[in-house]
């Protein structure tokens, strides 16, 4: 596995993607995967962690008085 470049993508603040990223070369999933398809994987679960944090995020900052709010699952990948 390239370290630098887990390394670089969170220094660019993708956390989530270099999780990912790591992840799949460890258990050796890339295999079939073209690299647009592997592109849009690491993509779709970097925006899908930030969505949940921004959603978390405004939950905490609304500041229900009751926890008015539905039981709110969020989509983890």
């Amino acid at each position: 596995m390239n370290n630098q470049t887990v390394e670089k993508l969170r220094d660019m603040r993708l956390g989530a993607m270099a999780q990912l990223h790591q992840q799949y070369v460890k258990e050796n999933r890339l295999e079939g995967m073209t690299c647009d398809e592997y592109l849009a994987l690491l993509t779709d679960h970097q925006w899908e962690d930030r969505e949940n944090k921004k959603i978390e995020r405004l939950l905490k900052q609304a500041n229900f008085r009751h926890n008015a709010y539905p039981a709110y699952e969020l989509h983890i990948s």
